[in-house]
């Protein structure tokens, strides 16, 4: 992946060649179940190994910002996709087939906006090495303990002064013939007695962001104890001092307990400790925030499918509810209800729902469902898409008569039965009246000794005569 100047033989982590994985310290002790260490699982839980990190804080995992940002290129190009990255539990086997269920998802990764990851010694490109710090933000805290504190400025100096010994835990190779042919068994591992120097190189700018250390005779770091933290036992504190970014001595230690020890280099992190209580802060409160959005939207959510429930069972009463019965449909493509009008087929409205169907197969599940109020029988069918891809048509069918109208109907049959019997009854009266006008009487009219009968509709007696009452 990337080569030390001279005196530090290669860059722990992923070399050309080596599978991505990682765990172990040659020569050391194995320590599984110790906590404070975890491996990091980019490739998700059916992954492998690949870097070391520090469990600092019960949502934070600490490692080296080259083992997450791409080789040669800048921050914020991650080297793996996040949606599928995780972290084994601390001090854990992460070969353990349990250890890949247990593992816990990365949220966020941050680093600092200007790092690149780019190391060409040859070229004088060795920024890969500056700030070399990376924060992982976890979904939920991990099971085993994690670090009491970071190292301030000045316990840092006087480990460089030689006051105390650190220890080393990772997940790096445990030793190898050559580059192509490491060890590596799943567990992590410890080293004791590491030495702080005040040694430092070129291109380390920030002298005091920088520590050099040694490794006892016959241990060394090995490639994938890249992100491995250096840490300190101080009373019943384990404090952290910095994360390791490279190294060397690794084949010299292999299998030979005399070999003149290791040497790591490795990022202090005292200057990144605010950074840290910032972005950590930003993280949780974005989280809660999230959070309450998403609660809010799953009640919004849930109180929409109350109403829509009563909205059915209130359609389902009135016959103004609609379901698909000839056939099931897969999720996510799209619904309406046509109505035949006038020899066309046109939209009367779209599916409100999906109802999953116990006798329909898995890969189509469902059927749809709206409400439609339709004043009179009409001829329906089912319409189905996703656009770009098929439009297809179900079974045609009639329509129901609702409540509303059916009592429409009635209303109306109710009222044309009235009109017309009012008709009616008016035509008899008219006629009976017509035919009352029409109809002639007979009167008798006398004069003295005389009497004469008149017909008429409306008899007259002659001049002369009077009715004869």
């Amino acid at each position: 992946m990337k080569r030390f100047f001279v005196s530090l033989a290669l860059i722990v982590g992923q070399l050309v060649g080596i599978p991505p994985i990682a765990n172990g310290i040659v020569n050391g002790k194995e320590i599984v179940g110790s906590g404070y260490v975890v491996t990091l699982l980019p490739n998700g839980k059916s992954g492998q190994g690949f870097c070391t990190g520090v469990y600092f804080s019960e949502r934070v995992v600490v490692t080296a910002a080259h083992c997450v940002i791409k080789d040669q290129a800048r921050a914020p190009e991650l080297r793996f996709s996040l949606d599928n990255f995780y972290v084994a539990q601390a001090g854990i086997n992460w070969k353990n087939s349990q250890s890949k269920i247990d593992a816990v998802r990365v949220l966020k990764i941050w680093t600092e906006p200007d790092f690149y990851n780019r190391w060409n010694p040859d070229q004088n490109q060795r920024e890969t090495q500056i700030n070399d710090v990376a924060f992982l933000f976890l979904e939920k805290p991990l099971a085993g303990k994690h670090i009491s504190r970071s190292a301030t400025s000045i316990e840092i100096e006087d480990f460089k002064r030689g006051l105390g010994t650190a220890f080393h835990l990772g997940y790096g190779c445990t030793g190898g013939k050559d580059a192509t042919s490491l060890i590596y068994d799943g567990s992590p591992y410890r080293v004791d007695g590491i030495k702080g120097t005040s040694r430092t190189y070129p291109h380390f700018l920030i002298k005091e962001r920088f520590l050099v250390v040694d490794y006892p005779t016959g241990t060394s770091l090995c490639p994938g104890d890249s992100g491995s933290p250096l840490l300190m036992q101080k009373g019943d504190d384990v404090i952290y001092l910095g994360t390791i970014f490279a190294g060397g001595g690794w084949l010299e230690a292999t299998g030979n307990l005399n070999a003149r020890g290791g040497e790591a280099s490795v990022t202090v992190f005292w200057p990144f400790q605010g950074k840290l209580d910032l972005e950590l802060y930003k993280f949780l409160e974005y989280e809660k925030a999230e959070s309450e959005r998403v609660a809010k939207e799953q009640k919004a959510k849930q109180e929409a499918e109350k109403v829509l429930l009563r909205e059915r069972e209130v359609a389902i009463s009135k016959k103004t509810f609609y379901m698909e019965n000839s056939g099931c449909h897969s999720l996510g493509i799209n619904a309406e209800l046509q109505i035949l009008t006038d020899g066309v087929w046109r939209s009367l409205v779209q599916a409100k729902g999906w109802d999953f169907i116990a006798n329909c197969p898995s890969s189509h599940p469902v059927r749809p469902w709206t409400i439609a109020e339709i004043e009179q029988a009409s001829q329906l069918r089912w319409r189905y898409w996703v656009v770009g891809q098929f439009d297809v048509f179900g079974i045609e069918f009639q329509s129901k008569l609702s409540d509303k109208a059916a009592a429409e109907l009635k209303a109306k049959q109710e009222a044309e039965a009235k009109a017309k019997a009012a008709a009616e009854l008016k035509s008899k009266q008219d006629a009976e009246a017509k035919a009352a006008a029409l109809k002639k009487t007979t009167i008798t009219c006398v004069k003295g000794k005389l009497t004469k009968k008149v017909t008429a509709v409306k008899p007259k007696c002659p001049p002369g005569f009077k009715m004869k009452k």
